[in-house]
């Protein structure tokens, strides 16, 4: 009897994105491998940023890690969700929305990743290898990316099936898709918003 070959994906970036696609993919049935510049996986730091997990994102996790209570201790309850606005020139803040049933839990960056890393088998990550390029095959059947290993200055060839651009928001991978999309900071967006500030003044919850 002739087993069927897995298909094969190539996940470039190893943060939190990254480990969660390779999570996803392993339960699918996929064989994964993790291309991150980084020369090891984060060990933790005193700084960082704070993550807000919705009951979906918990299902999930909780899907992918063995142990039911690594997840609570890895968190805080995060019963409550209030969007403040302020007059800086009256010096008025009043609430938006609040939600005091907000159903979540918050985890710091470090511990997340550390856990979800942990959960893997380490033998799926080339820590310093850092992307250079990816070709597609003319049946458009497998894709074959190049990395650059920063330790021995060599170019190193994977092949897989499935490209997963999991490289922060300046992805050289997305940026050759749509090479026309323009990167915006938060600022932009807050300025543009939904709502200008006076529609937000007069808003009635």
């Amino acid at each position: 009897m002739t087993l069927e070959k897995k298909p094969k994906a190539v996940i470039v970036g190893g943060s939190i994105g990254g480990v969660s696609c390779a999570h996803t993919l392993m339960l699918a049935g996929w064989d994964v491998v993790v291309l991150e510049k980084s020369y090891q996986a984060p060990t933790g730091s005193p700084t960082g940023a704070g993550l807000g997990l919705d009951p979906l994102s918990l299902q999930l996790i909780q899907s992918w890690i063995k142990d039911p209570e690594l997840l609570k201790r890895t968190t805080l309850p995060l019963t409550i969700d209030q969007n403040d606005v302020v007059d800086g020139e009256k010096k008025v803040r009043w609430t938006l929305t609040r939600d005091e049933k907000f159903n979540c839990r918050a985890a710091h960056w470090a511990d997340l990743h550390a856990l979800l890393y942990h959960a893997l088998p380490p033998n799926l990550f080339l820590w310093g290898h850092h992307f250079q390029s990816f070709s597609i095959s003319s049946d458009k059947r497998s894709v074959q990316v190049k990395a650059l290993s920063l330790q021995s200055n060599e170019t190193v060839e994977v092949v897989g099936d499935l490209l997963v651009a999991a490289d922060g928001c300046l992805s050289k991978i997305r940026q050759s898709f749509v090479p026309d999309h323009k990167l915006r900071g938060i600022q932009d967006i807050v300025h543009e918003g939904f709502l200008t500030f006076q529609e937000m003044r007069n808003l009635k919850l």
